[in-house]
C-alpha cells in the first residue's frame, strides 16, 4: 500500500498559491485601472501595453513548461528547487508593474519588462508545484485533495486580498501619493509570496525523487525534444480539450476581475463597494472549495467539473438583469462563483490525470511540460480579457475619469455579466463532449503502467 502523505502537507499544500494568487490579484484587479486613472497613460498606450504583455505571456508559459521540463536544478529537487529560487527572482519583477518612472516612453518599457520576466518565471513556479502533486501522491483521493488544497489557498487569497488590498492601497498612498499606494502594496503582497513558497519548499522535503542528491551529469536523461513533446501533447486529446476548456472558464473570470473597479466606479458609482464585491466571492469561492473535497470524491473530478461550470454559465447571465443594484448583482456574482469555484477546485488534478493518460497511451511522461500547459489557457485568457475589456471600453466610448453616459453604462454591465456567461457555457459544452476520463480509468491505467514498468 503506498504510503500516506502527511495531513499537515495535504491541507497546507496551498499556503503558497494563497500568496501567491493575493500578488496577483493585484494586477488581476488594479493593473488596467492603475493604467488609466493613476499612470494616467492614454487609452491607446494602455491597449498597447495589455496586448503586447499578453501576447508575449503566452509565449512565456510554453517556454515555462519547456524550461521546467529540460532543466534540472542541482539541490532541493527538479521541481522542488523552484520554490526557493523562483519566487525571489519574481518579486522585485512584479513590484515593476506598477510603477511610473522616467518619461512615458521609459516608464511603459519598465512595465512591460517586469510584466514578462515575473511572468516567465512564476510560470515556471507554478508549473513546478502543479508537477509536485503527481510526485507527492498516486492515490487519487490524495491527489484530489491536494489540488483542492491549493484552489483553498486561492480562494483564502481573495477573502484576505478583499479586506487588505484597498485599505493598505490608501494607507501607504497618504503617507507618500496615490500611485505609489500602489508599488508599496503589490511589494507587500510579493514578499509574502516568497515566504510562502518557502514553506512548501520545508514541507516537501524529502518528497522529490532528486531531493537531496546531486546527480552525474553523464547519468541525467536528456529526455524527450521539445519537437517530441510537442508531437506527445497531440496524441493527449484529453490535455488538449481541457486546455481548451480552462482557457475559456479562465477568460470569463478574468473579465469578471478585470470589469468590477469599472462596474462599480462608473455604472453604480461607489468605488468602495468593489471589496466588499471581492470579499463576498472569495468568501463563496473559499466555501465552494471546502465543499469541492468532499464533492470531488463523491461524484467523481469529471462529474463535479461540467455540471457547476454549467450552473456558473446560467448564474452570470442571470446578472445581467439586476445590473442596476448592485447589492442584488453581488449577490448573484457571489452564490455562482462559489459553484464555479467547485469545479476550479479540480484543475490541478485533472491536468495530473492527463499525464497519467499520456504515459499510458505512448510510454513517455512529459509531467513537467503538461502542468505548465496549465499556464497557458490562463494566459491566452489573459489575451482575450485585455481585448474584450479593451476594445469593449473603447466600442463604448468610455472616458477615464468621466461622468459615464448612458451607453457607457449599459456597456459595462454587458461585458461584465454577459462575457463570462458565454464563455462558461462553451467551456461546459466542451469539456462534457471532449473530456471523458474517469477517476476509474486513471486507476487502471497507474496499474497497466506499473505492470510495463515491472
Amino acid at each position: 500500500m503506498a504510503e500516506r502523505l502527511k495531513k499537515t502537507l495535504l491541507y497546507t499544500y496551498g499556503v503558497p498559491d494563497l500568496f501567491f494568487s493575493m500578488m496577483i490579484s493585484m494586477e488581476v484587479y488594479f493593473f488596467a485601472i492603475f493604467l488609466t486613472d493613476y499612470a494616467q497613460f492614454s487609452l491607446t498606450v494602455v491597449s498597447q501595453i495589455l496586448a503586447v504583455t499578453s501576447v508575449i505571456d503566452i509565449m512565456c508559459a510554453l517556454v515555462g513548461g519547456v524550461i521546467l521540463q529540460k532543466v534540472n536544478l542541482r539541490f532541493g529537487g527538479k521541481y522542488r528547487s523552484w520554490f526557493l529560487l523562483g519566487p525571489s527572482l519574481v518579486a522585485p519583477l512584479v513590484v515593476f508593474q506598477f510603477t511610473k518612472i522616467g518619461s512615458d516612453l521609459t516608464a511603459v518599457l519598465i512595465i512591460i519588462f517586469g510584466f514578462i520576466a515575473s511572468h516567465l518565471l512564476f510560470n515556471v513556479v507554478v508549473a513546478a508545484s502543479g508537477s509536485m502533486l503527481d510526485r507527492l501522491s498516486q492515490l487519487s483521493e490524495e491527489r484530489t485533495i491536494l489540488s483542492t488544497s491549493r484552489a483553498q489557498g486561492f480562494s483564502a487569497s481573495g477573502l484576505v486580498f478583499s479586506v487588505t488590498a484597498v485599505p493598505m492601497i490608501v494607507f501607504f498612498g497618504a503617507h507618500t501619493d496615490e500611485m505609489t499606494g500602489y508599488t508599496i502594496t503589490v511589494a507587500v503582497y510579493a514578499f509574502m509570496m516568497v515566504l510562502g513558497y518557502w514553506y512548501i519548499f520545508k514541507m516537501t522535503e524529502g518528497k522529490d525523487p532528486y531531493d537531496e542528491k546531486v546527480l552525474n551529469p553523464a547519468e541525467q536523461e536528456s529526455g524527450p525534444s521539445v519537437k517530441e513533446i510537442a508531437a506527445l501533447v497531440l496524441r493527449n486529446p484529453p490535455l488538449m480539450y481541457l486546455s481548451l476548456v480552462f482557457l475559456f472558464v479562465s477568460s470569463g473570470f478574468l473579465i469578471i476581475s478585470g470589469m468590477a473597479a469599472y462596474y462599480f466606479t462608473y455604472v453604480v458609482g461607489k468605488p468602495a463597494f468593489l471589496s466588499l464585491f471581492i470579499l463576498t466571492i472569495s468568501v463563496a469561492r473559499l466555501i465552494g472549495t471546502f465543499a469541492a473535497t468532499w464533492i470531488g470524491v463523491k461524484i467523481g473530478k469529471r462529474n463535479s467539473y461540467w455540471i457547476f461550470v454549467s450552473l456558473a454559465a446560467v448564474g452570470f447571465g442571470s446578472a445581467w438583469f439586476a445590473r442596476n443594484d448592485p447589492w442584488s448583482f453581488t449577490l448573484i456574482f457571489c452564490l455562482f462563483t462559489g459553484l464555479a469555484s467547485i469545479a476550479g477546485s479540480m484543475n490541478t488534478a485533472l491536468f495530473a490525470d492527463t499525464v497519467v493518460y499520456g504515459e499510458w497511451k505512448t510510454g513517455q511522461n512529459i509531467r513537467a511540460f503538461t502542468m505548465g500547459l496549465m499556464n497557458f489557457p490562463i494566459k491566452i485568457g489573459v489575451l482575450v480579457r485585455s481585448g474584450v475589456i479593451a476594445g469593449g471600453l473603447m466600442a463604448i466610448g468610455f472616458v477615464a475619469n468621466a461622468d459615464p453616459t448612458p451607453r457607457v453604462i449599459e456597456g459595462i454591465s454587458s461585458i461584465m455579466a454577459l462575457s463570462p456567461a458565454a464563455a462558461y457555457a462553451i467551456a461546459a459544452i466542451i469539456f462534457y463532449f471532449g473530456y471523458r476520463i474517469e477517476d476509474k480509468d486513471i486507476v487502471q491505467m497507474q496499474e497497466e503502467i506499473e505492470a510495463r514498468k515491472a
